[in-house]
């Protein structure tokens, strides 16, 4: 047999382009129905059946033929769409995402025959649905269906809706039965529609059947020879599955089936994984434009030229002038330095990817929040072009995703209170990124109801959080950003979607991790605003380098917010703490080798050179022996078997050879 698993990695990113795209068009199809919107849908459908039935994943493609048959039925009967209909495509593409996920972590395959009897039933006429359905087993049929699987067979349901001009249908059922049999071996139960009171034609009563046969034919192949009668109005083949009830039902005569199994080679299950055996998930991958591929190839042939003239310049050296061998080697060094920083900015390019494939995961997600909350929201996205590294992508969703929630829930009124308030009854989301200088912005606004300062500070003081010395210090201002601390909540009650005072911290420490700052602009009754800064990449950066007890260390330079020389005198003590005022605020003053448990060195300046070092919302001024200036750094990662080092970030290499650690700033700020 053919090894898909060279495949595997390509079938999960083409399937997750699939998904998205239906989950895209179907946001799209609610708001606004046209047959191109169905007809995407349909292509997206059948492309994923295709590819899973390639990768022999078999579950998730009996599940999206159903889905594919429910657009077909759409785009031939082209139905209302109504909110029923829309929620249960939704709820088979959430189906479909699981088993994807299932599929990827290496588990057993969840249940969803609850979704296709659902599509089933939207889709069909209710004088189909209501008289005929699905047989259950028997006893002595159910152990006639387990020998059979046990035996290499599969269980298939055949229903079959003939002609309304069928002639004698009674007869053209039973000849249809016996061919069925015929070409599959074993009928295991029949199901035929219930006769109507007072019906004066009993041959309808064979109008449609259900046949559940046990056979080793493919269904698709099964399908092709039973679809040429021309008495066949519908044919439709899918895989039957064994209820539990008919399965305990057969628990007498084990001895039987118990027998045919001992007979039998043993098969293959279908997920044979177990907790310590999973299914190594994708590699993560990007998708790079041959353009940008071609223009790093120039770079790369450009470097390797210049190669070639410092070897040509290294056999010739010994007969040129050194003046003119010094000269010829700076122009080599000066082209070098130059393609150089275009293969770097080429490079990092292929990292980044649209933000718009982080923000178009939320318009759905802000549909399904207005469901369950009763609220009519609606979500604005700008600025999706905007270019960021994949890996901080990936990271910015669970904070997003955070924010959306809380803003749903609490923060945006109902439709009664915003009425009364004079706002429109629909609740706006606003999500807007953009470069500025060489960082990113993302900035999250809702027009709720805003962040009260004193209700915070006042919640925080009633849970521990904050003393009451520390309360009546805070500003107003200063007190909305305790929403980040661990535990805080203002939530009555907690709900499925918030209230648990978990979500803000998980913004905060997330944020921090991509040594991003964020920002709080509220107004009582207007609505708040989250503006977050990150670095366009996290690969390469700039730092400031410092030298602490004979050390070289860096600081990234995005999280430096100032850099100043103080006297002594300047160094306060305010409630036990060293602290320094900086442009009228209060800023923790540390000694970064006293934090690093260095040695200290003799200082023989009479000012001390100090490093302001900002993370997400907090703020802390770090003492330092010299200050050496900044440069471009490349981040090397220190790897696990150093242990837990959660004051580094990672390491570099200097031009000197030697190698420099990288201090975490949203850890120093942290302590």
């Amino acid at each position: 047999m053919m090894d898909l698993s060279a495949y595997r990695d390509i079938f999960i990113e083409e399937l997750n382009d699939q998904l998205e795209r239906m989950d895209q068009s179907l946001l799209a199809l609610e708001l606004s129905p046209s047959v191109e919107l169905v007809q995407t849908l349909f292509r997206a459908a059948h492309t994923i059946k295709g590819s899973a039935s390639t990768m022999d994943f078999r579950e998730l493609s009996d599940l999206t033929h159903e889905v594919e048959y429910a657009l077909e039925w759409v785009r031939e009967k082209k139905p209302e769409m109504t909110s029923e209909l829309i929620d249960t495509l939704f709820r088979s593409l959430d189906a479909m995402k699981v088993l994807r996920d299932q599929y990827i972590r290496g588990e057993a395959y969840a249940d969803f025959r609850a979704v296709v009897r659902e599509i089933k039933d939207l889709i069909q006429t209710p004088a189909v649905v209501g008289q005929l359905k699905v047989p259950q087993l028997q006893p002595a049929e159910s152990i006639v269906a387990q020998v059979a699987i046990v035996s290499g067979k599969q269980l298939l349901s055949i229903h079959v809706v003939l002609e309304q001009k069928c002639m004698m249908k009674a007869a053209r059922y039973h000849i249809l039965r016996q061919r069925i049999e015929d070409i599959c071996g074993t009928v295991v139960a029949t199901s035929l529609m219930e006769s109507q009171p007072g019906a004066q034609n009993e041959d309808d009563h064979y109008g449609q059947f259900i046949i559940i046969v046990a056979t080793s034919k493919d269904p698709q192949q099964l399908k092709a020879e039973l679809s040429s009668d021309s008495d066949i109005h519908m044919l439709e083949i899918d895989p039957y599955l064994l209820e539990s009830n008919e399965v305990a039902a057969t628990s007498a005569p084990l001895e039987l089936i118990s027998e045919t199994v001992q007979s039998k080679q043993s098969l293959p299950t279908v997920n044979t994984t177990g907790p310590d055996e999973k299914v190594k998930a994708a590699q993560p991958t990007v998708r790079v434009s041959v353009e940008r591929l071609d223009h790093l190839m120039n770079l790369v042939g450009e470097l390797l030229i210049d190669q070639t003239s410092l070897a040509d310049l290294s056999g010739t050296g010994a007969r040129k002038e050194s003046s003119t061998l010094i000269r010829s080697i700076s122009g080599v060094s000066d082209h070098m330095g130059r393609v150089i920083k275009e293969l770097q900015e080429g490079v990092m390019k292929t990292r980044m990817l649209p933000i718009d494939q982080l923000f178009s995961r939320f318009p759905r997600l802000v549909r399904d929040l207005s469901q369950k909350l009763g609220k009519d929201l609606e979500l604005v996205i700008q600025g999706g072009e905007t270019e960021l590294d994949r890996m901080i992508i990936e990271e910015l969703s669970d904070p997003l995703i955070h924010l959306i929630r809380n803003s749903a829930d609490h923060g945006i009124e109902s439709a009664e209170v915003r009425a009364e308030l004079g706002k429109p009854s629909k609740g706006r989301i606003t999500l807007t990124s953009f470069h500025e200088e060489n960082h990113v912005v993302i900035r999250y606004s809702d027009d709720g109801k805003g962040i009260d300062g004193e209700k915070i500070k006042a919640s925080a003081l009633g849970k521990g959080i904050i003393s009451e010395e520390q309360a009546a210090r805070l500003t107003t201002q200063e007190a909305v950003h305790l929403i980040f601390e661990p535990g805080f909540s203002t939530a009555s009650s907690v709900s499925e979607v918030s209230g648990r005072g978990v979500g803000m911290d998980i913004v905060r420490s997330q944020i921090g991790r991509l040594n991003g700052i964020i920002d709080i602009d509220t107004e009582v009754g207007v609505g708040t605003t989250f503006t977050i800064h990150l670095p366009l990449t996290l690969a390469i950066i700039k730092g400031l380098l410092v030298k602490v007890s004979g050390r070289v260390l860096i600081l990234p330079m995005y999280n430096v917010a100032e850099i100043v020389r103080i006297s002594p005198e300047d160094i306060q003590m305010i409630q036990g703490q060293q602290a320094i005022l900086n442009h009228g605020r209060i800023v923790p003053f540390h000694r970064l080798c006293d934090r690093l448990n260095y040695p200290r060195t003799d200082r023989k300046s009479k000012t001390i050179p100090l490093v302001i070092v900002r993370s997400v919302d907090k703020i802390a001024a770090y003492a330092v022996d010299e200050i050496i200036g900044n440069q471009e750094v490349v981040i090397k990662t220190l790897g696990t078997y150093l242990g837990a080092m959660n004051h580094l970030s990672g390491a570099t290499i200097l031009g000197n050879g030697k190698v420099a650690l990288i201090l975490d700033a949203s850890y120093l700020v942290s302590l």
